[in-house]
């Protein structure tokens, strides 16, 4: 869907000069851009052969050397061929090779920096003359057809590698294999019989064409491993008689380089010498002439671009589109295919004038993009054309005394219209007829087409109006046509059909003007402005001075010109404001004839350029795929900006720049944020990250429709899909939105599967205050029903999904239930939690009011709900009708349900319910009912909150009944009991009057207080006392609990001795001392309380003693590490200075583990070792 942009067009005069010499081959420097011409003059001496320059910028033609050969080519040859047979240009020793069809072969160095040569040096010569030649993309090798026809190959240094007759009886070392597959005598043929097998094949004998110049053709694939020869044979019978061969041979560096015959083409009558090796390989394009007697029959007057394989064969090809005229009159001077394979040249002698057409191919379908004729009516003659070696979009034209530099962009002409007016309209250039498809409506793959215009001539080039739905074309000659497209618009009411239906477009002339001509001239853009203003650019030389013009057309009146500018002017563009902007290939973005000049610099020689009317942001990609922004804003800053880098395509639509990358990802830059930063304000983080889709690897943008909410992606085959990019729809929806458009917002996430919460979560408060007018909008049911089940709380307060669905039930229920019944139950069950019983209530409702629509109401709320917890919920509602009316609609056995409902009707109505709530696992309710069956129950009920643990229920439901409410706090103390909550156990059992339960229970929570309290009360005797003091004293001393020991030995026990035992065993001395004072018990000071005092201070003497001992060891071992930290700092620091071990990632168990600091020893740790407290 792209097409060729003329970029820069400049043109050298050699006639500046003073000679009045030719062009007879040049040669391109991919360094620094010069070009060499060999420019020659034939005297009766011979040729005289000077050599010119032409630096990049400068297009002034400099004599650097000359030199004379006496011999002239001695064979027949054209005449628009020179005697210099090949230039080129070698970057490694930085030397011109010149190669004269005479046979002399020279060199020129190029030796100084500031560009002085050395004089030329011929250094041989080949006798009988050089009929053709061709060096190797990889400058190592080149090959000859001599004057004798020989193959003669040579290394750079001129060094024979080898030499042969060109033509030869053999097919080649990849001859075919025929066992007789597929042939004439294997096929069936009918009713013809066996007689038609065994007839003859009809072969057509093929003779060369009277114009063919008999010269041999040589071409390298990109790879320099094959080449191949298209070359004249003649017939051994009919030496008068020839015709054309193409032989391809292999270079096989195992064997030095040595040719060898690796394939013969098949016979192709009409098969002409124009021959070139699509670099890629695939693919070798050579010519066949249709329509004379020996060529290829049928189609007087045509020819075709045929494609050969490597090993022969013909594949595919496509015709060349000539009148009879130039296949009569003119001929097929060459072909050549640019550097990426994209583009094949081709040049054309037609009657009138030369013509280099330029072709490309997607989707198996050539496609003519251009036409180049030359600048000076007067030379209208070509003498050959060369693409740059390393440009793949810049090509070279000479003829008689000029050189020609043409360099071109792909560009995809697309409408860029704002909503809800865009059409999405793309021309293809494609020869006489540009293909136009509207995007909007339609996705007619290529190379077919939604219609065409048809045109006079191929166009320069074609620009879509950003304001109006029309295009303007611009022609080689100066015509300007301007079009009104009348693209008819999708109907909003029916969706994607044509509004009024009919033609997709009905396309109309506006007006058609030619440019007046002065002088030379040839034209480059056009940029289509405002109430039907046209600007065309073009390249001009009047009177000696070359520059660049731009004029205005209207159709209305003539030609204005606007400006005429020395610098080189590459693109135009219109503000729409109906300001002329001119962008040059210095990158630099400047006004023409405005109060208001405009002053930025992008980029230079952008291979794309786009301005956002809306925002006024300019984006340029630069040739290393960078894209660059800037601001038409006075506060902006006049120097652009680089926002992404490995670019391969991008386009703009009303709110967002879209770009692809070579990573295979797209990604959806807001154009209000981009404006922000050309203006130079700062951005959050967040900002700058866009959205980001994944696309196929080599995809492009073909268009963008923002109304559609669609990107239109080319992949490198050339066929079309249309992906609809989350940032778009959601623009497009969120509009919707804050418009109050709710419906086409709902379709548009319905279609493009978007989360439905958008239509709330955009503006809730105005959402909630416009519920009615939703409705209105969005009366179906279906989509109701979508909607609701949709909602969700991720992101809003949790009674968001509730308050949605009540109020929307609110307005429903106005409206009528019998309507928006399904809508209604939907609510009930989307909310959160779901309300089954509400929505099985509106089925009862519906029983009673509108039985008729009962059961599709019951079959609708089975199939949104989980059927078992609906009959569940109807059964927990104890209404049995209910339960019947799911379970019939549902999918359950009636021998599920039918028994358990038959014994459930049996019982009486608490008893029931008891039943029914325990088989729903409602335990508490369960227990509700069976304390209403009355007292005699209550066993039941003991048993049944035992099982389930309903205490804290049956406490509130038994708190007034003294009788049953003690029964009830045994359970419960015995259920505290084995959970080994002991304290709640007993507080239980005191409440159950449970005494001996409570005393255990006291006993075992250790709550001795509480515990001897209650052996007051109970009297207990005095031995049962002393055992429970002594288990209470021993628990306590064994917790470090010594002073409350010592209180139970003297309060419960009256026992002062074991008292200040305890005491002195918890050190507590002090305490001991005053209970010998106060109970007079002098004697035991000095039988407890001063041995006691002895051993504890042997104890704290071996604490001492010990931890002096481990003091001396950590000091001893700090000094030495602060040793080694001053000796070997390396050793201390763990610094690896061991190179890693070759093939080892990853350490063993048995590895050593490195530590720079152990505790108590110096002693290596491994990992197996285990941390101790202290090690001596």
């Amino acid at each position: 869907m792209r097409s060729l942009t003329p970029l820069g067009l400049h043109v050298a005069s050699l006639e500046s000069t003073g000679s009045s010499s030719r062009a007879g081959n040049i040669a391109v420097d991919p360094e620094s851009g010069a070009v060499y011409v060999a420019s020659e003059r034939i005297t009766d001496d011979g040729v005289e052969v000077d050599i010119l320059r032409i630096n990049q910028g400068e297009w002034e033609p400099e004599a650097i050397a000359s030199f004379s050969s006496p011999v002239l080519a001695p064979f027949s040859k054209p005449d628009y061929l020179g005697e210099t047979l090949d230039l080129h240009y070698l970057p490694d020793d930085r030397s011109l090779v010149i190669l004269l069809a005479g046979g002399d072969i020279a060199t020129l160095a190029l030796e100084g920096s500031d560009g002085s040569v050395a004089p030329i040096e011929i250094v041989g010569s080949v006798d009988s003359g050089i009929k053709a030649a061709a060096w190797s993309p990889d400058d190592e090798q080149i090959v000859l057809v001599t004057g004798e026809d020989n193959l003669v190959c040579m290394t750079r240094h001129f060094d024979v590698i080898h030499e042969e007759p060109l033509r030869s009886d053999e097919f080649g070392e990849d001859k075919f294999i025929n066992v007789g597959w597929g042939s004439k005598t294997t096929q069936f043929h009918g009713s013809l019989g066996k007689a038609a097998a065994k007839a003859p094949i009809n072969t057509s004998t093929s003779f060369s064409h009277p114009t063919d110049t008999g010269l041999p053709q040589i071409t390298f694939r990109g790879d320099a491993s094959f080449f191949a020869i298209s070359s004249l044979d003649v017939y051994p019978n009919e030496p008068e008689k020839a015709r054309r061969q193409v032989r391809v041979y292999s270079r096989d560096p195992n064997a030095g380089f040595v040719p060898k015959l690796s394939a013969t083409s098949e016979s192709l009558p009409g098969l002409e010498g124009s021959l070139s090796w699509r670099p890629s390989g695939n693919v070798i394009s050579t010519l066949v002439r249709y329509g004379y007697e020996g060529g290829a029959e049928g189609r007087e007057g045509k020819w075709d671009v045929a494609m050969l394989e490597r090993n022969g064969l013909r594949h595919g090809g496509f015709e060349l589109r000539e009148g009879t005229d130039t296949w009569q009159g003119g001929r097929v001077r060459g072909m050549a295919w640019n550097s990426d394979s994209e583009v094949l040249a081709i040049w054309i002698e037609r009657k009138e004038r030369d013509v280099v057409q330029l072709w490309s191919m997607k989707n198996y379908h050539y496609y003519l993009k251009q036409e180049i004729f030359s600048h000076d009516p007067t030379s209208s003659r070509f003498r050959g054309f060369k693409w740059h070696p390393e440009q793949a979009l810049s090509l070279y034209v000479f003829g008689d005394g000029f050189v020609q530099a043409r360099s071109f962009v792909w560009d995809t002409y697309a409408a860029r219209l704002p909503m809800p007016h865009d059409t999405a309209s793309v021309a293809v250039v494609d020869g006489q007829r540009l293909l136009i498809t509207p995007f909007r409506t339609q996705n007619t793959p290529p190379p077919m087409s939604s219609y065409h215009l048809s045109l006079p001539s191929v166009p320069v080039h074609v620009n879509m109006s950003d304001l109006t739905d029309s295009l303007a074309i611009l022609f080689s000659d100066g015509t300007v046509q301007v079009w009104d497209l009348n693209t008819r618009l999708p109907d909003p009411k029916s969706g994607s059909k044509l509004r009024g239906g009919g033609k997709v477009a009905e396309p109309s002339l506006r007006y058609s003007t030619t440019l007046k001509v002065e002088g030379r001239r040839a034209y480059k853009q056009l940029a289509l402005g405002p109430e039907g203003k046209v600007a065309v650019l073009s390249w001009t030389d009047s009177m000696g001075k070359t520059g660049c013009r731009v004029n205005v057309v209207d159709g209305k009146e003539e030609d204005e010109e606007v400006a005429e500018l020395e610098s080189d002017v590459e693109r135009l563009l219109w503000t729409p404001e109906g300001e002329l902007l001119v962008f040059t290939a210095e990158g630099q973005l400047s006004s023409v004839a405005s109060e208001t000049p405009v002053d930025l610099t992008l980029c230079p020689r952008p291979t794309a350029l786009s301005y956002s009317a809306a925002s006024g942001l300019i984006f340029a990609l630069s040739p290393n795929a960078k894209l660059h922004l800037a601001s038409l804003s006075p506060s902006a800053s006049p120097v652009s900006t680089s926002i992404a880098s490995s670019v391969t395509s991008f386009t703009l639509t009303p709110d967002f720049l879209i770009y692809t990358t070579s990573a295979q990802n797209s990604f959806y830059a807001p154009l209000a944020t981009l404006k922000r930063l050309a203006e130079g304000q700062d951005l959050l983080p967040h900002e700058m990250k866009w959205d980001e889709r994944r696309v196929e690897r080599g995809s492009l943008i073909v268009t963008a429709c923002e109304s559609s909410m669609s990107l239109v992606l080319q992949m490198p085959r050339g066929n079309l899909e249309t992906v609809y990019p989350r940032a778009l729809v959601l623009a497009v929806v969120k509009q919707d939105v804050l418009a109050g458009n709710y419906r086409n917002a709902l379709l548009q996430c319905r279609k493009h599967r978007l989360d439905l919460n958008v239509l709330y979560d955009l503006d809730p408060s105005k959402f909630m205050a416009n519920l009615k007018d939703f409705v209105k909008q969005v009366p179906e049911v279906d989509y109701l029903n979508l909607f609701i089940s949709s909602l969700s709380s991720s992101s809003k307060p949790v009674d968001k999904v509730n308050m949605i669905c009540d109020s929307l039930r609110a307005i429903l229920e106005e409206k009528g239930v019998e309507t928006y019944v399904e809508t209604i139950l939907t609510t009930h069950v989307c909310k959160q939690p779901a309300d089954y019983e509400a929505g099985l209530r509106v089925l009862l409702k519906l029983q009673d009011n509108h039985p008729e629509i009962v059961e599709d109401a019951i079959k609708y709320i089975i199939f949104l709900s989980d059927v078992n917890k609906l009959y569940d919920v109807a059964l927990g509602m104890y209404n049995f009708q209910l339960v019947l009316m799911i379970a019939q609609y549902s999918q359950k056995d009636p021998k599920e349900y039918l028994p358990f409902l038959r014994e459930l009707r049996a019982l009486d109505k608490w008893e029931q319910r008891f039943r029914i709530d325990d088989y729903l696992a409602r335990r508490e309710s369960a227990l509700r009912n069976l304390k209403q069956s009355g007292p005699d129950k209550f066993g039941d009920a003991a048993s049944y909150l035992s099982r389930y643990e309903l205490y804290d229920e049956a406490f509130r439901l038994y708190a007034d009944d003294e009788e049953h409410l003690p029964v009830i706090h045994d359970l419960y103390g015995d259920y505290s009991y084995d959970r080994r909550d002991f304290a709640e156990a007993a507080i239980s059992y005191v409440l159950a009057k449970e005494d001996e339960k409570a005393l255990r229970a006291y006993e075992r929570a250790h709550a001795w207080r509480e515990l001897f309290t209650l052996t007051r009360k109970l009297n207990l005797e005095k031995n049962k006392v002393s055992e429970l003091v002594q288990r209470v004293t021993d628990h306590l001393a064994s917790r470090g609990r010594h002073l409350e020991a010592s209180q139970v030995f003297i309060e419960h026990a009256d026992d002062v001795d074991s008292a200040v035992d305890v005491l002195c065993r918890g050190t507590e001395f002090s305490e001991a001392y005053r209970l010998t004072s106060l109970h007079s018990r002098e004697d035991l000071i000095e039988a407890m309380i001063h041995p006691g005092l002895e051993e504890g201070h042997e104890v704290l003497m071996e604490v001492f003693e010990e931890m002096e001992g481990q003091l001396d060891k950590e000091m001893k071992r700090i000094f030495e590490l602060r040793k080694i930290r001053e000796n070997d700092p390396e050793s201390f620091f763990i610094v690896d200075t061991e190179p890693d071990i070759e093939g080892v990632d990853v350490a063993t168990n048995a590895t050593t583990a490195v530590t720079g600091f152990t505790r108590y020893t110096v002693a290596p740790t491994t990992v197996f070792s285990q941390t101790t407290k202290m090690t001596g």
